[in-house]
């Protein structure tokens, strides 16, 4: 069994990278929390071995995935994703070598080139889970011009962040 410090340093480590993934994967954010938890719990218990951060990694990315998909089955929700090679080859680019500090950092820089209505209809639908009628209540647009508003902004943030990392 592992010591109170042991497991912080797992959980400190560990959580931030395993919160992302599980967004990346289509949790909302308190569904995330829930399945991060259950994924350290089980590791504990399990007594995994830690070992590098790479293996570490790794074996929590999937313990996660598959808690997520048993949600998914007992929720009888579907979802489509790509192959668990696809995944974890997509997931491996955007971490890089850096945990994807690369990405937030031009991120930050992009959505501070946004105007201010655009930067409060993506945090109302990607931070608060906004509906397009909360959204268009909340920057005066009707929820066409919403929709549109949204895919405008993400199409901006897109080509910024490329430029930024050098894609």
């Amino acid at each position: 069994m592992r010591s109170a410090v042991q497991i912080e340093r797992l959980v400190k480590d560990h959580q931030d990278a395993l919160l992302r993934y599980l967004r990346f994967l289509g949790c909302d954010e308190n569904l995330a929390q829930d399945m991060a938890q259950e994924t350290f719990v089980a590791t504990i218990e399990a007594d995994f071995e830690i070992r590098d951060r790479k293996a570490t990694s790794a074996y929590l990315r999937t313990t996660a995935r598959n808690f997520y998909f048993m949600w998914l089955r007992k929720t009888k929700r579907e979802v489509t994703l790509p192959e668990e090679d696809v995944l974890e080859a997509a997931w491996h680019e955007g971490e890089r070598e850096d945990d994807g500090d690369t990405y937030r950092r031009a991120l930050r820089n992009c959505l501070a080139k946004l105007g201010d209505r655009a930067r409060l209809a993506l945090r109302l639908r990607y931070g608060e889970n906004a509906s397009r009628d909360e959204i268009s209540f909340a920057t005066g647009l009707d929820p066409e011009g919403a929709k549109t508003l949204l895919r405008r902004a993400k199409d901006k943030l897109r080509e910024c962040i490329r430029k930024q990392v050098g894609e």
